[in-house]
């Protein structure tokens, strides 16, 4: 079965979804619209259509089931192998079986406290930033139960290759390609510049302590409020995204159209 998930609210999305249901008909491929109480099962795909915030949704909830396939109906699609005019073509592909499976590195997060959470997903980042906007923060970082140091400013992130395009691009983080096992860890406008964003293993565990009340944002979609003292531990998930895409999909040539590698004016 292929289901289709289509970005909330977009008029573009629901009716590319439509054509999509309307292509699978003619075509004799099993083709559904994802809905709530709907029970995937392994084996089954999810065509995803929206940007790359849809896409980062979708992964915290099926990614651990589901292979994926993103169609870019927003505005950047660092993620998406395929635009809109392309959904045909991705569609049939997929049929075919002509779509190869690229694992995305995905991060596992636990808050640690009073009363220790169950562990979360995150695709692109876990940041953990000041309680109040304006307000700096005091955080202690430890590298596999290491003293690493202590940073002062708005937050450090920890960003999978998926994420570095993201926030942790604009906050001075490297690129790294999409099939690199590694996370980055990143300051955010620290106060110091000693502490240079640090490319680590995803078998890594990340420890980063608050000093006041400060927040825990995962892929800039949900929040959780940190108490002085809690912990919160970060490693590369075992589980990653897979995601699939053309065979002759060129990751270079995605940042150079998205960035405008080479262009002067």
């Amino acid at each position: 079965m292929i289901w289709l998930l289509a970005r909330a609210g977009s008029d573009a999305a629901q009716k590319a979804a439509m054509l999509l249901q309307q292509q699978g008909l003619a075509e004799g491929i099993e083709v559904a619209p994802l809905n709530p109480g709907d029970t995937p099962k392994r084996g089954d795909t999810l065509v995803v259509l929206g940007g790359d915030g849809t896409l980062i949704q979708a992964a915290r909830r099926w990614a651990d089931l589901l292979p994926m396939v993103a169609i870019n109906l927003g505005r950047l699609g660092y993620i998406t192998a395929f635009n809109a005019a392309d959904s045909a073509a991705a569609l049939r592909l997929l049929a075919t079986d002509q779509l190869v499976e690229e694992r995305r590195l995905r991060l596992t997060i636990q808050r640690l406290g009073a009363a220790d959470e169950a562990p979360q997903s995150a695709l692109n980042e876990a940041l953990i930033t000041a309680g109040q906007p304006g307000r700096i923060c005091t955080l202690n970082l430890r590298i596999d139960a290491q003293p690493a140091t202590e940073l002062r400013g708005d937050g450090v992130l920890v960003a999978t290759p998926t994420g570095s395009t993201a926030y942790a691009l604009s906050a001075g983080g490297p690129i790294l390609l999409p099939g690199m096992e590694a996370m980055v860890i990143v300051p955010v406008a620290p106060h110091s510049i000693r502490f240079r964003p640090l490319v680590v293993p995803p078998q890594t565990e990340i420890t980063v302590s608050a000093e006041e009340p400060a927040w825990l944002v995962l892929d800039g979609q949900e929040r959780l409020l940190l108490d002085p003292g809690d912990r919160v531990q970060i490693r590369g998930s075992a589980a990653p995204l897979r995601l699939l895409r053309p065979a002759d999909h060129d990751h270079l040539q995605t940042l150079r159209n998205k960035l405008h590698w080479g262009e002067w004016a």
